[in-house]
């Protein structure tokens, strides 16, 4: 009986599935590349910035082997969303992070945060993951979400539908490349991922390159689908959870079953799902045209995902919320969970699992 190792936050938790239940298994596994810092060690001279956009354990290796490089007495100035989950990782950077919150802009203009109008060179490092909006959220789009007001309002707004596209450039993500092109002296760099370890670097790469990197895998689609996000950086809300099952539902088919694992240990993770949890908007007030919540793509695609499949929940986050707010099935642990998925598969039924969603790109024969 295979067992299998799936991330979930910080550990991995165990999923077991009869040999006669397993349909395709895809576990991105880490690789040892070479990694080089020599061209971004020389752009962070003088007096650049580095912008760490996210804290995946990805992003922390690379700045980790590019800290390295910057002598003590270095001026680059290094802005991170996530300051103490960077230090704890990276010791070294202690005093040296300066947290950026986002700026405070009047009405809905796009305002970038102050350091992002300064003169000067400018590096924003992220690991780029697949999304139902953008297509791929990378270094750019990234960027713009941490640091500029109104940024997912703009995002949202230049999409006439919202049907989910993961892996399809889309205007929204163009209306990203347009904002990001206005901070002066920047450099995208984004860290492609494997087994959640850095697997190649690019640099100001275009939307296809940045695609092509992803771990590409043709997948006949199953009766039903385990999911997990990647773990820590991957899974710690429901939306990023959400989003990411998006990439991999080509290899289950429609109104079949997806058992998606998630730690979810930050909560629900947009502004939406959580009036949506506390009854503060309704699917009416989705509708609406002339109302914007930050994140509000998010309950579209958990409906439209828990309308097209049966959906289960594994995941850290309070019963009350997953269950009776958002509409989800729910279980209390791998073992309940599996069993579930496994009873209404029957003994012939077989199951994809896909490890690490947030890093492949799920394709049909």
């Amino acid at each position: 009986m295979p067992e299998l190792w799936i991330p979930y936050g910080s550990v991995e938790t165990l999923v077991t599935i009869q040999a006669e239940n397993l349909g395709a298994l895809v576990d991105p596994q880490p690789e040892r590349p070479t990694i080089e810092t020599e061209r971004l060690l020389a752009a962070l001279g003088g007096k650049a910035s580095l912008f760490v956009c996210d804290s995946s354990p990805p992003t922390v290796e690379f700045l980790r082997e590019l800290s390295q490089g910057l002598p003590a007495a270095s001026e680059a100035r290094i802005f991170s969303a996530a300051p103490r989950r960077i230090e704890t990782a990276i010791p070294g950077l202690k005093g040296r992070l300066t947290t950026l919150p986002p700026p405070v802009s009047p009405g809905d203009e796009l305002t970038a945060a102050e350091p992002l109008q300064e003169e000067g060179s400018k590096v924003f490092l992220a690991t780029p993951r697949p999304d139902p909006l953008f297509g791929i959220v990378d270094a750019r789009v990234q960027a713009c979400l941490n640091w500029v007001t109104h940024a997912r309002r703009e995002a949202a707004k230049a999409r006439r539908e919202m049907e989910p596209t993961p892996f399809e450039k889309t205007s929204s993500k163009d209306a990203m490349d347009r904002v990001a092109s206005g901070i002066g002296g920047s450099k995208f760099v984004d860290v492609m991922s494997r087994g959640g370890r850095v697997h190649h670097v690019l640099e100001d790469a275009p939307f296809d390159a940045i695609r092509g990197g992803f771990l590409s895998v043709e997948v006949p689609p199953a009766k039903a689908i385990v999911v997990g996000s990647g773990g820590t950086g991957f899974d710690d809300t429901l939306s990023s959870a959400v989003r990411a099952a998006w990439s991999a539902l080509s290899g289950v088919r429609r109104s079949g079953y997806v058992l998606l694992m998630a730690e979810c240990s930050e909560g629900l993770g947009s502004t939406a799902l959580e009036m949506a949890a506390t009854g503060r908007i309704t699917g009416d007030g989705v509708r609406r045209k002339d109302m914007y919540v930050d994140g509000i793509e998010d309950i579209l695609y958990l409906s439209k995902l828990r309308e097209e499949y049966d959906v289960l929940l594994l995941s850290g986050l309070p019963e009350v919320y997953a269950k009776s707010k958002l509409g989800l099935t729910t279980a209390r642990g791998a073992g309940e969970a599996v069993g579930r998925l496994l009873n209404k598969l029957g003994r012939t039924g077989k199951a994809n699992v896909i490890t690490r969603a947030g890093e492949c790109r799920l394709e049909s024969p």
